[in-house]
């Protein structure tokens, strides 16, 4: 399918477009695209496993896409449409830089709701090939169709959200690039006339320099810069007394610069000597005002600033030249508008691209405090003066708090996180506002961001900023994050609840045992145990522990009946399943193999019922279908679990001490030497012993060696005749017997 023209969107920008589209497609896990009104795509598609339909039958889909686009003229929001077949829907959300249509649209899906699949299946349009689309594009969207999972309704809200945000996100990327190529466009004409060096340090001062230099216009000119919420303040002025301007503030509708920020054209007051507007100028230490006039610096409905001039009486200038004048200072105008257009642009590109890669690890974090701690770090990042950053998190129902905070000191700090849980985690019922701006805190301005999630408001997201007009830049972006970090915490509180369920039902189903066969009982308790040894060892992670655990609890449940609960036990019953198998001694089917879980529980179960016998059945296992790399870590685990207890006597008269354990591999090469020196083992014996004491097997000696199975069990029968013991684990223990002696 041919890619847009995108010559009007820089190459980051349509790089940080298509991160963020991969972003929300591994979130929502749909296949996403972006278009234009021709059905031509702008961004690669996210979700690859699908892209080949896009790629080997591209004027198909871009013609059934132009014939949705035509149905789509002036939407303003995100829809659901089944042209297709009813039942299989694409959430379709426009991306909107002109007022009037939106210029992209956001394509994603494919979504199914539970309990129309059967209906689909059978639907006309989905049976029946329409005569317009090939054979391999209508097989193509089948498998695809039969690939996808039902959804809830809720869960389809849940991405019509997420995709509504994205498109509200590349709006406002793709419009801070067109301003700039728009604004760029219309200056080229004033490009010989106006240099301004790329390398000044100051564009605004040099422009006001410029203008003062080159214009008869007025006596003083200088820029009022927007820095807060209806607030402006004189950043730079030129010409006699200008200087006493600098800093000077004003607000909307206050004095002329505040009317003449209101108005979208310029303005122009004369003979103005008497008028109490001028009481602004006079109090500044301008001697006198004749003549006032401002050009607002504005791109659309957003203003900049102002540039203004005053002069201390009536100038004679010829009509025309005033004009050329006044169009001049305009066009100027428009170049302070583009550079801060462009500063402001390449701010949030750079507070952009931190928060896509924190996207992108975040999704995967399962631990309420790691995602404060990310929460905080990464807020400091996006703000662009970053002094202090806090995240104050309800951790339970008992009034209980959990604090992360950065640049703050105590008592402060935790002043301010009782104050945060007193205003909105005491009345979470009722969730808060997006955002809000407190004022009240004897350190800084707070900017506070709700995180609400389970219809609740759990945690909350506190920024500093330096003013207003910070607050007012960076509120987008830590809204942004404050809703991922909303969405990741849900998904761990959706973990533990998960956890926690699935735990409490183990027991029980466990407990209901107890009666009627107490064997079984502890078997299967003593197997959980040994299952957390082993991860305690390092075997297994902690996860994985705790649902094979459960597994083993309930290994005598029929797996059908587990399956029934929803959304708790399936990877637990496919072990349990795979269990019975290995117990059963079933061959397993060619390509395939028993899951990690069922081996494991098998291994747990067989130790459990040994009793004081485990060293034998890991060292002679007669369970097939395991792999031999878990066995070789079973039997190391087995090893690990066995302490060495003796006493020996030095010298008879003194009494015996008891010595204390020894497992470094130096005290196991000194045991194996004073066997070797004792018993006289030849060179290939003791590197057959070593391997012993190391719990290989048979098979995995011969492989080290290079030598046959067959005649390591030579090897073995010579050693245990010359040392006088009987198996492995006799010549296990004397060798470490040696090695503490």
């Amino acid at each position: 399918m041919p890619m847009i023209d995108t010559t009007g969107i820089v190459s980051d920008i349509r790089d940080v477009c298509q991160e963020l589209q991969d972003t929300y497609a591994q979130l929502t896990d749909l296949f996403i695209i972006v278009t234009d009104h021709e059905g031509r795509l702008m961004t690669a598609p996210s979700h690859l496993s699908h892209a080949a339909i896009f790629e080997q039958h591209a004027d198909e889909m871009q013609r059934l896409m132009q014939q949705e686009i035509g149905k789509l003229q002036g939407i303003k929001q995100t829809l659901l449409s089944d042209q297709w077949v009813p039942g299989i829907r694409w959430l379709i959300a426009p991306v909107n830089l002109e007022p009037l249509s939106p210029s992209f649209y956001i394509w994603a899906g494919i979504l199914i709701q539970t309990g129309t699949r059967e209906s689909v299946l059978s639907h006309p349009n989905f049976v029946q090939q329409d005569a317009d689309v090939s054979t391999g594009f209508f097989e193509a969207m089948q498998r695809w169709v039969h690939e996808t999972r039902e959804i809830t309704p809720e869960q389809e809200l849940f991405k019509r959200e997420k995709i509504t945000r994205l498109a509200r996100a590349m709006s406002l990327i793709l419009k801070s690039s067109y301003k700039e190529k728009r604004l760029t466009d219309r200056l080229v004409a004033l490009s010989d006339t106006l240099v301004t060096e790329q390398s000044a340090v100051n564009p605004i001062e040099e422009i006001t320099r410029i203008v003062l230099s080159s214009s008869d216009l007025a006596d003083i000119f200088g820029f009022a810069l927007r820095t807060g919420t209806g607030k402006y303040t004189v950043i730079n002025s030129m010409g006699t007394a200008a200087p006493e301007l600098n800093g000077a503030v004003f607000h909307d509708g206050e004095g002329f610069l505040g009317q003449a920020v209101l108005s979208a054209q310029p303005s122009r007051w004369t003979n103005v000597e008497r008028d109490p507007r001028s009481n602004f100028f006079l109090q500044k230490g301008v001697p006198q005002v004749h003549e006032v006039q401002c050009f607002p610096i504005r791109y659309d409905d957003e203003v900049y600033g102002l540039l203004f001039g005053v002069s201390y009486k009536e100038r004679s200038i010829p009509g025309l030249h005033f004009q050329f004048e006044e169009t001049m200072i305009s066009l100027m105008g428009w170049y302070i508008a583009n550079h801060l257009t462009y500063e402001k642009m390449e701010k949030q590109l750079q507070r952009f691209k931190p928060l896509i890669e924190l996207s992108r690890m975040i999704v995967s974090v399962q631990d309420a405090q790691r995602v404060m701690f990310m929460l905080v770090d990464m807020s400091l990042n996006l703000v662009w003066n970053p002094s202090a950053s806090i995240v104050v998190h309800r951790t339970s129902e008992d009034g209980k708090i959990q604090m992360v905070a950065r640049g703050m000191q105590s008592p402060n700090g935790e002043t301010y996180a009782k104050d945060i849980a007193r205003r909105y985690l005491e009345n979470s019922e009722q969730p808060a506002a997006n955002y809000y701006i407190n004022h009240s805190t004897p350190f800084a301005i707070m900017l506070e961001y709700p995180i609400v999630y389970a219809n609740r408001t759990r945690a909350v997201l506190a920024v500093a900023v330096s003013s207003e007009q910070e607050g007012e830049e960076c509120r987008e972006i830590l809204s942004a994050l404050a809703m991922m970090g909303s969405v990741v915490m849900k998904s761990v509180y959706d973990r533990q609840q998960y956890m926690s369920n699935s735990n409490r039902f183990a027991q029980i189903l466990h407990e209901s045992i107890r009666e009627w066969n107490v064997a079984l009982y502890q078997l299967t308790a003593d197997a959980q145990r040994i299952v957390q040894e082993f991860a305690t060892w390092g075997g297994i992670t902690k996860d994985e522990a705790d649902m094979i655990g459960r597994a083993c609890l309930m290994s005598y449940s029929d797996p059908n009946m587990l399956r029934s609960f929803p959304h708790l036990f399936q990877q637990e019953a496919e072990m349990i399943e795979d269990y019975r198998l290995i117990q059963d001694n079933q061959s397993v089917p060619a390509g395939k193999s028993y899951c990690r879980g069922g081996q494991i529980m098998a291994l747990a179960f067989a130790i459990a019922a040994s009793a004081d016998d485990d060293m034998r059945v890991v060292n002679d296992l007669p369970i097939g279908g395991i792999d031999q790399g878990l066995i070789s870590q079973f039997r190391l685990f087995v090893l690990s679990r066995h302490t060495l207890e003796t006493e020996i006597s030095l010298v008879e008269e003194k009494p015996a001490v008891a010595t204390r354990p020894v497992s470094s591999e130096g005290a196991e090469g000194r045991g194996l030497e004073a066997i070797v020196k004792q018993f006289g083992l030849s060179p290939r014996e003791k590197e057959v012993l070593e391997l012993v004491v190391k719990a290989s097997s048979n098979k995995e000696i011969a492989a080290t060696l290079f030598i046959s199975e067959h005649t390591v069990k030579n090897h073995l029968t010579n050693i245990f005749n010359k040392m006088g013991v009987s198996d492995r684990a006799q010549a296990i223990a004397a060798v470490f017997n040696k090695s503490i002696g």
